[in-house]
């Protein structure tokens, strides 16, 4: 392999009329002429360097993730409000063949599980219809009313 500098030297002796004599064989490439060791180590601690902000970021997202999640639960003391405040709603006890007005659903808003006639039922602000209770049937609003 001939480098740009000896191929314009050799041109320019062929381009004078001074005759030439060349070898050609088969080598090697050396890539210690197009790689300095200092681009090398430029691009290691390049490297280094977004490895490190990389893992900053995510050890700070997993942070943040870590505390928005245990403060999403709330304290005991915000589900005991809650809980009352649905408490405090009215109830409602579904009779036969009862459609329109406050009760526009014909099943749970939670689990839901058809009413039936004699049903006693919760109807919120947003006019979902729940069961008030603890039902056996559903685990789905047991763990509604035990939040």
């Amino acid at each position: 392999m001939v480098s740009y500098p000896k191929g314009r030297e050799i041109l320019d002796l062929v381009q004078k009329g001074i005759a030439v004599k060349m070898t050609i064989g088969v080598g090697t490439r050396h890539m210690q002429e197009f790689i300095s060791g200092q681009s090398v180590v430029f691009v290691a601690i390049a490297f280094i360097t977004m490895m490190i902000i990389s893992l900053a970021w995510l050890i700070f997202y997993y942070i943040q993730r870590f505390l928005y999640t245990g403060s999403q639960f709330g304290s005991q003391s915000h589900r005991k409000e809650a809980k009352k405040i649905i408490g405090q709603l009215p109830l409602h006890t579904v009779k036969h063949g009862e459609k329109g007005g406050d009760i526009d659903a014909e099943n749970c808003a939670v689990c839901i599980e058809n009413f039936k006639v004699k049903d006693v039922i919760r109807i919120l602000p947003c006019k979902y219809v729940l069961f008030p209770e603890e039902r056996s049937l559903t685990s789905v609003c047991r763990l509604l009313y035990e939040w």
